[in-house]
């Protein structure tokens, strides 16, 4: 009988201690990040004033990270009205990115990305990662 408590109290104590460890940011949770994408096409990439409209960016590729990882961790597309969702998701930090034209030339890559880093407090809740803008040449 001894023993039988003995094995319950250390059950019970290895449960706390693993449900008082941190989760690393990522997926498993009830938290998402929303956001949109939003495209600036440009006649000239690199000139500003040669900005003809700003449109939805539809069917773009939204990126990832979790925490400080190297990543992508993970990818959603957006939908036609350049909306974005990542959905259960743990509190922590995250990057998002989402690749553009390179607006200044210097790059020796045709794209760049535009970054954005959100952070989810609490489970269950909705972060709004706002627009991000990218560029293309028109």
């Amino acid at each position: 009988m001894q023993q039988r408590k003995l094995w319950s109290v250390a059950v019970v104590g290895f449960a706390f201690a693993v449900a008082g460890c941190g989760e690393a940011p990522g997926e498993g949770g009830t938290a998402r990040i929303l956001g949109s994408v939003e495209v600036e096409r440009r006649v000239v990439l690199t000139n500003p004033a040669s900005a003809v409209d700003v449109v939805p960016g539809a069917d773009y590729d939204v990126f990832i990270t979790y925490g400080d990882r190297v990543g992508p961790d993970d990818r959603v597309w957006t939908n036609p009205e350049g909306q974005f969702a990542f959905e259960g998701l743990r509190p922590g930090n995250y990057t998002l990115y989402v690749y553009s034209g390179d607006t200044v030339g210097g790059a020796q890559q045709p794209d760049v990305a535009v970054v954005r880093t959100v952070e989810i407090d609490k489970h269950g809740s909705e972060v709004d990662a706002g627009e991000i803008r990218v560029y293309e040449e028109w």
